[in-house]
């Protein structure tokens, strides 16, 4: 492990705590420790050095802000579009000890959206669900266009199919990620107006809803005279299922009674399919990509306490605590993650460990 110098980025008024920089180096991560408050005029230095992180990182930077002070939300995007830029060559990039504040700033720049931070423990769901719209409104860019996609081609297909949309949750509640027209959404925010419809049902029940004859349909009372006002007469929802469980509904929507044969029926449950399955595999790839970094940083954590021990009971250097514990892990072909989480749980070194460490004072 070693550390790269530490210096402020730029003059600045005596009355702020002026930018400054630490990177530590491992096999596992290198982190860029930030002290002091983060301005507009950082962008470029921040930048310069979580590339310079990501040179020496076998595949994780993490970004520690616990002793930044104050956040200018441009510079934000700097570490947003860096983290980007890094990606393409196996570089994940990881936020870690922000306060409740600066976590809903990382939210609004998009940061969480595109790599780990970890949330604060004050951080309360009132602020999750405030920022959680705006710091996932750029990685769901990508999934809505699929979505959209889907929308266009069962309208396509499907005859008598006037509009169509789907409804997924976002922010703990229903809501449409993507309509054929004004109309179809008018359709879906009447049934979350009323807390009524077969959108509403499909996407929570799991069940398929078709509607013949909206004019016949009793099971609305107040939803149904919204729909008939807007012409229309038969409606479809399908539920999008995942594992058995409903993720969401494909809602489609006709001027025409009794408008949606057997056989198009079909094609709706097929497209469903379709739906859902980019759904799922947009959530397991998030999760996948969260776990592997969730992993990567308590790895980190319990190699970093290790060395700590290592380095007050022997009073020896960073770099060699850690290559004592390396040397211990290579020679009993234990984990190092393993032999670390030995060294802090145990009240003194292990027996192999101390010959080690008299060995290389011989």
């Amino acid at each position: 492990m070693h550390n790269l110098p530490e210096g402020p980025t730029s003059h600045r008024d005596r009355s702020t705590a002026a930018l400054s920089h630490v990177v530590v180096v491992d096999q596992d991560a290198a982190t860029v420790v930030l002290t002091g408050e983060l301005t507009r005029t950082d962008g470029d230095a921040l930048r310069r050095w979580l590339r310079e992180a990501a040179s020496s990182a076998t595949d994780l930077v993490v970004v520690d802000v616990t002793a930044v002070t104050g956040c200018d939300p441009a510079v934000l995007e700097v570490l947003v579009e860096t983290a980007d830029e890094l990606r393409p060559a196996g570089r994940r990039v990881a936020v870690r000890g922000a306060t409740a504040a600066l976590f809903s700033a990382l939210q609004g720049s998009g940061l969480t959206a595109r790599v780990h931070v970890e949330r604060p423990a004050d951080d309360q769901p009132l602020v999750r669900g405030v920022s959680a719209l705006a710091g996932s409104a750029r990685a769901l860019a990508v999934l809505d266009l699929s979505l959209a996609t889907v929308v266009r081609m069962t309208q396509a297909v499907v005859e008598n199919a006037d509009g169509a949309s789907i409804t997924v949750p976002r922010n703990g509640r229903l809501g449409t990620v993507a309509a054929s027209d004004d109309v179809v959404l008018e359709m879906d925010h009447d049934q979350y107006d009323t807390g009524q419809g077969p959108c509403l049902d499909a996407a929570t029940q799991g069940l398929s809803f078709h509607v013949p004859q909206l004019a016949e349909e009793s099971r609305w009372p107040d939803f149904v005279p919204r729909a008939a006002a807007r012409g229309i007469k038969t409606i479809l929802s399908t539920p999008l299922l995942a594992h058995d469980r409903p993720i969401g509904a494909l809602n489609l929507y006709s001027r025409t009674g009794a408008a949606f044969a057997e056989h198009e029926r079909d094609w709706a449950g097929t497209f469903a399919e379709q739906a859902a399955l980019v759904l799922d595999a947009s959530t397991r790839d998030e999760q996948q990509d969260d776990l592997q970094v969730r992993v990567a940083l308590a790895s980190r954590k319990a190699i970093a306490l290790a060395q700590g021990v290592v380095m007050h009971r022997h009073d020896l250097d960073p770099a060699a605590a850690y290559a004592l514990l390396r040397e211990h892990s290579r020679r009993t072909s234990v984990p190092l993650r393993d032999v670390c989480d030995r060294v802090v749980t145990s009240r003194g070194l292990e027996p192999d460990l101390t010959v080690l460490l008299r060995s290389s004072d011989d």
